[in-house]
């Protein structure tokens, strides 16, 4: 029998705690081993308990999520960490400044700081312990390295008063997942022209699409995006997409042109769509309804290159649900080369697995193959 995923609760409210606890204790796979108030309680929690991964607030006194998420990667703690907090709804670059920082997912809480509803995300907070807690092949804590920092560290912060977030952090990309070969669909195409790549990503995206800008270097193309995101969180997050990418990325605006070496990110309110105006594309964002139950839909971005009968490269990526998988499959019947997302590295195959099994998808890749098909097109 496999060994229960082991959980730290960081929240500074006891019903918050109280109320993800509930959660987790419904799943067989996962054990509370403890919850902290804040992030100076949580790295006292790390030296006692073996820990999997660690859910993480980010508006907490003493200290807060970012200064624990610095602390970690100072300490070299080899933990994974998913951000569920509230505020990157208010301030989403908070939230980026978290998985520059390392963590490795986030999860918006739906109603506030305390948020009684938080049970609407039940399925999203487990599957994400479920990929991050259940890789076990990390790097030991140093005991008597982090024992004696801890202290320290704890000494200094009791006599600080209470420190704003963290101003300034490092540019980190998410580390690479370490996955056995998979077995590709044999069907191959050849590809002797594209105008560009579309990208459909949902639940587990943001780390997914930092990994694989990373290592994408190929700018002969354009590359759009519909990432499943609230209002005003897209643009922080093409801003810290940028950071790290030899490509340029921003937030898609209204009418502009689209040209090879730019990433387009979908506005968290608008569908994502494109036009053809005599000898280029323009970008057209729509207002109209959500499409499978979001707004930006992946489904709306594929159609556009379907109606227009484009030449494009279709990639499905992590998440929940069918978005886009209707659409792909008529791209890839165009005869366009159609990507899915390996369940090995995705956060929730379920996007790509729609996809694949109507039929839809070429290749299945993880997220590092992905990145070396772009580069060769």
């Amino acid at each position: 029998m496999n060994q229960k995923i082991k959980v730290l609760i960081v929240d500074d409210s006891a019903l918050m705690r109280k109320l993800i606890s509930n959660i987790l204790t419904k799943d067989p796979e996962i054990e509370i081993v403890d919850t902290a108030m804040n992030g100076l309680f949580a790295l006292k929690k790390i030296k006692k308990n073996e820990i999997d991964v660690i859910l993480l607030d980010i508006e907490m006194p003493e200290m807060n999520g970012l200064e624990f998420l610095k602390m970690k990667r100072d300490l070299k703690i080899d933990i994974p960490v998913i951000v569920l907090s509230s505020l990157g709804a208010k301030r989403p670059q908070v939230t980026m400044e978290a998985i520059e920082l390392g963590a490795k997912d986030f999860i918006i809480k739906p109603s506030g700081s305390i948020s009684m509803d938080i049970d609407k995300k039940e399925e999203e907070i487990l599957a994400s312990i479920k990929k991050y807690g259940g890789q076990k092949n990390r790097t030991p804590l140093n005991s008597q390295y982090y024992q004696k920092e801890i202290e320290k560290i704890i000494q200094e912060k009791l006599e600080e008063d209470k420190k704003n977030a963290v101003q300034e952090v490092k540019q980190q990309t998410v580390e690479s997942y370490m996955t056995p070969d998979i077995t590709h669909l044999t069907k191959e195409k050849k590809i002797s022209h594209i105008e560009m790549i579309l990208i459909g990503i949902s639940t587990g995206g943001p780390a997914a699409l930092r990994q694989l800008f990373s290592e994408v270097k190929n700018k002969k193309y354009p590359i759009l995006i519909v990432q499943h995101m609230p209002p005003g969180f897209t643009k922080e997050f093409s801003k810290s997409l940028d950071k790290i990418s030899s490509l340029s990325v921003k937030e898609a605006e209204q009418g502009e042109i689209i040209k090879a070496g730019w990433v387009y990110i979908a506005p968290g309110d608008k569908h994502l769509s494109f036009v053809r105006k005599q000898f280029h594309y323009q970008v057209e964002l729509l207002e109209t309804h959500p499409v499978n139950g979001h707004k930006p839909s992946v489904e709306v971005l594929f159609e556009s290159a379907y109606h227009l009968d484009i030449p494009v490269t279709g990639i499905i990526m992590t998440g929940m649900g069918k978005d886009g998988a209707h659409s792909i499959k008529k791209l890839h019947n165009k005869g366009n080369l159609t990507i899915a997302q390996s369940p090995e590295d995705c956060v929730v195959f379920g996007m790509p697995r729609v996809a694949a099994e109507i039929g839809g998808i070429d290749k299945i890749l993880k997220i590092e193959e992905i990145a070396e098909l772009i580069n060769v097109l």
